[in-house]
This record gives C-alpha cells, sequence and structure tokens, in this order.
C-alpha cells in the first residue's frame, strides 16, 4: 500500500471515529472528550480513563491503546483488522467505548 493510500484511509476512519464518539455521547448521555493533534487520537471519558489512537505509517497500521488492552490494524480490502485477533476495528472500538461509558 503507498503511504498516500494509507494516509486517505486513516483519515477516513479518524473522521468516523469523531462521529461515532458523538453518537455514543447522546447515545448514553455522557460526556466524552475528543482530541484530535495530528495522528493521535485521545478520547477521555467521565471516569478518567482513555482510549489512544494513533497512525503507525512505518508499519502502514492503526494502532489503539485500551485500559484494557492494545491492539494493531492493518487495513484489507478496505477495513481496518486486527492482526492478531482478526476483528475489525469498529467492533472492537465500539466494545472499548462502551466498556469505558459503563466503568
Amino acid at each position: 500500500m503507498e503511504i498516500k493510500v494509507f494516509h486517505q484511509l486513516a483519515d477516513t476512519l479518524f473522521d468516523e471515529i469523531e462521529r461515532d464518539i458523538d453518537t455514543f455521547a447522546e447515545q448514553f448521555d455522557t460526556d466524552i472528550d475528543f482530541e484530535s493533534h495530528g495522528n493521535v487520537i485521545t478520547i477521555t471519558f467521565e471516569n478518567n480513563n482513555k482510549i489512544i489512537i494513533n497512525t503507525q505509517e512505518p508499519l502502514l497500521q492503526i494502532w489503539m491503546a485500551t485500559p484494557q488492552q492494545g491492539y494493531h490494524f492493518e487495513n484489507k480490502e478496505g477495513n481496518w483488522i486486527c492482526n492478531r485477533s482478526g476483528i475489525p476495528f469498529k467492533q472492537l472500538f465500539s466494545q472499548s467505548v462502551i466498556n469505558q461509558i459503563k466503568d
């Protein structure tokens, strides 16, 4: 994959994450702080736990760190997939956000 394509796919994912956070905040009537600086997104919850998502350009990966675990995702046919479990990013991300909201 070319770096330019990687950045386009990562930018699309980061835009989706921002929209998803707004949806979760409304759905669960909670405050979720979203900060984006370059290639890093920091999501802070009311319990002060964080989820950090960033690009790893040399590896062409997206990394997500949650209080419980870290994940590495590779883009396969337009989908970001965890390289350990094979689970899509959206599924692991949603599960991680809900865990923090309910914690």
